[in-house]
């Protein structure tokens, strides 16, 4: 539905009334949270690739933060069936049906023989010098090798298990000689590193060609996902993946923890930093920290207890005051329509932090909001140097 009208808005919204009756009807049907990370991507690109008014937006918008309170209300079945009506009513097409499953075997034989090996092989590399990093990411990665993947855990299934395998193969054999196989690395990867108190901390990191042989240093992003997501929203979600998209354009790192574990410890944030210095040309003069949500106050917490690290920090949706001594520049950007954290309180966070900066998205909401937020935010950090 392109340039949806008013009367388009209501129509949406009497789609979603059905919908959601529907859905509390039928509440006993169990719902996984794959189901829930399938529907909202469905919806996330028809949203991306769809151009509507602004009082559609706000419909959209609204329906969306629904089917949020619905999910942190364990309503699984209700959240998914009024996104997957959302996204039926937007892109004026019956949902696709799902594709086949790939075969799960890695050379003929279940992953968990690949990864069995795997780890016995990498338990005979030296795991106390400058290799420790890299190989808690490679046993992770080898621990995705599973038989059946885990619905409530998006890095198991969401990956291929061959090409995985493949990549992991080619991991080994580099540590086993000796080298660091993610030095330099330059594409889209899932990682893990140790951080405070022998906490595993996943990530996803994203550097284009340009930015892993740079002789220059180059800029790096720490993005961080709200409540109910995962280190890979950032990366495949919230506006498309427009993060990455940008990032690629402009030259920048991205790196996306997992939120709760990395917030967790200030020294995690150290941790993360020492080991990118050595696998790329950090600047670390440019480096910032973007949140969402629960990633807002995160973001927040962070440039509180690490001011000097940051040029510059942003909360979307969220965000607490931040008042310390060289504190980076803050800038705060609310949703005209969030129900679950309200622009006036992300206004008043702002107001209150003396190195911050407001906007207000119109016509947004709580989620959605995210795409716009980065649009916003991107060209505002990368002017800010330490």
């Amino acid at each position: 539905m392109r340039g949806a009208s008013v009367a388009g808005a209501r129509a949406i919204a009497a789609l979603l009334a059905c919908a959601i009756v529907l859905a509390d009807a039928n509440a006993q049907r169990a719902v996984t949270r794959a189901d829930l990370a399938a529907a909202y991507m469905r919806l996330d690109r028809v949203v991306s690739a769809t151009t509507v008014d602004d009082s559609a937006r706000a419909t959209i918008n609204r329906a969306f933060d629904r089917s949020t309170l619905s999910f942190f209300a364990g309503k699984f079945l209700a959240a998914v069936t009024t996104i997957d009506s959302l996204t039926v009513a937007l892109s004026g097409a019956p949902l696709a049906a799902p594709p086949t499953a790939p075969t799960r075997l890695v050379k003929g034989k279940p992953p968990s023989a690949a990864r069995d090996a795997f780890l016995a092989r990498l338990a005979k590399v030296d795991s106390t010098g400058s290799l420790m990093q890299a190989l808690v990411s490679a046993r992770a990665r080898a621990a995705l090798l599973v038989d059946v993947p885990s619905v409530d855990r998006s890095a198991e299934f969401l990956v291929d298990p061959a090409r995985l395998a493949a990549d992991v193969e080619r991991e080994v054999r580099a540590l086993e000689k000796g080298k660091n196989p993610y030095a330099r690395y330059a594409g889209d990867l899932w990682r893990s590193f140790r951080g405070a108190n022998a906490s595993v901390i996943p990530y996803r990191l994203v550097a284009s060609s340009a930015v892993a042989t740079s002789r220059k240093p180059v800029p790096l992003m720490i993005v961080l996902h709200g409540a109910g997501g995962d280190e890979n929203m950032f990366i495949d979600a919230y506006g498309a993946g427009i993060t990455p998209t940008m990032a690629k354009t402009s030259g920048v790192l991205v790196v996306s923890p997992a939120t709760t574990a990395f917030g967790a410890a200030p020294e995690n944030l150290d941790a993360l930093l020492a080991q990118l210095r050595v696998e790329y040309n950090v600047d670390s003069s440019r480096v910032y920290v973007v949140g969402h949500s629960m990633g807002a106050g995160t973001s927040a917490r962070l440039a509180a207890q690490r001011p000097t690290v940051f040029a510059a920090a942003v909360c979307l949706a969220g965000g607490a005051v931040v008042k310390v001594d060289g504190a980076p520049p803050m800038l705060f950007v609310g949703a005209e329509l969030d129900p679950l954290i309200p622009a006036k309180n992300v206004q008043a966070y702002a107001t209150a932090t003396p190195t911050a900066t407001y906007r207000l998205l119109a016509h947004e909401g709580h989620t959605l909001m995210v795409a716009n937020g980065m649009r916003l935010a991107f060209p505002w950090m990368l002017e800010r140097h330490r």
